[in-house]
């Protein structure tokens, strides 16, 4: 049963970073984000209240919840989303896989969590590999650079990853349930999408064709609710050291559906640089 979730989360979460590109359109990004927000809202309330499960939090947990939503479930998506359209979606993910390196250094810094020596040398890994595949575009710092302005936007998703990350590891600390935590982070992010879409002058309108709203329910139902659902029964399964090497695999399998239906070649650069960042990876989550 552990391996049936394992593979299929990383094979949703995977194939999610490729259904993002079709989200492309009409509709504003901080408002495509709002709708997936509202699915996951009612897909988590469906969730609470058949197991009777309490959205009451305490008043000292409220900021962190309202820093929850903003970066994991708001920010982190705008951000991704906007990484997809300047840069496939499987280099978006490999970008956004470096999440585990910026949640160590922030857990070192809020919750004074212990770095080991092996973790500072899988950042130096990771991040070696992030510049290897940027390197031969740095001749572009003018702005013109599809691909370091495609990397900027993911690194931002993954610093927003990494930050919701550190507060869920908080947030569950001390006791607040997870599926708790996932209906007032989507139901926040969704009232921060459609927030920053009204402050920006963005008009708030919805695609009727088949491309948007199927990617918008694969996106909002299977990649959002069911996945996190999934990986959260993981990590009671297996625990969350072992369940985090998840975020090892979908980078691969993203990248992986880029070579096919986004006409990514596989260089010796992108190799290598995934090979790095991956190494990297491993060596912040190996306890």
């Amino acid at each position: 049963m552990s391996l049936f979730l394992f593979i299929s989360t990383a094979l949703i979460w995977a194939t999610g970073a490729f259904v993002t590109t079709l989200q492309a359109g009409i509709v504003p990004i901080p408002v495509s984000v709002a709708y997936r927000m509202l699915l996951m809202t009612a897909a988590m309330l469906a969730v609470v209240l058949v197991t009777r499960t309490s959205l009451r939090v305490q008043r000292a947990d409220v900021p962190w919840l309202v820093i929850h939503a903003t970066t994991f479930f708001a920010l982190n998506f705008i951000c991704f989303y906007n990484a997809t359209t300047y840069i496939p979606s499987g280099v978006a993910t490999l970008a956004l896989s470096t999440s585990p390196i910026f949640a160590t250094i922030i857990g070192f810094l809020v919750l004074k969590e212990t770095v080991r020596p092996r973790a500072i040398l899988g950042m130096i890994v990771g991040i070696g590999g992030l510049g290897l595949i940027v390197a031969p575009d740095l001749t572009s710092l003018s702005g013109g650079s599809a691909l370091l302005l495609g990397m900027l936007w993911a690194l931002g998703a993954s610093f927003g990853t990494a930050i919701g990350t550190v507060i869920g590891a908080r947030n569950h600390r001390v006791g607040v349930s997870a599926y708790t935590t996932n209906f007032w982070g989507a139901f926040g992010g969704a009232l921060i999408g459609f927030g920053l879409a009204l402050a920006g002058g963005l008009p708030i309108i919805f695609d009727v064709s088949v491309r948007y709203i199927g990617s918008l329910l694969y996106l909002g139902i299977a990649a959002s609710s069911f996945a996190f659902l999934m990986f959260f029964n993981l990590v009671s399964r297996i625990g969350p050291g072992r369940a985090a090497y998840i975020f090892t695999v979908v980078p691969v399998i993203a990248l992986l559906i880029s070579t096919v239906l986004e006409g990514v070649e596989l260089t010796a650069v992108i190799v290598g640089g995934t090979a790095m960042i991956l190494t990297g990876n491993v060596l912040v989550l190996k306890r």
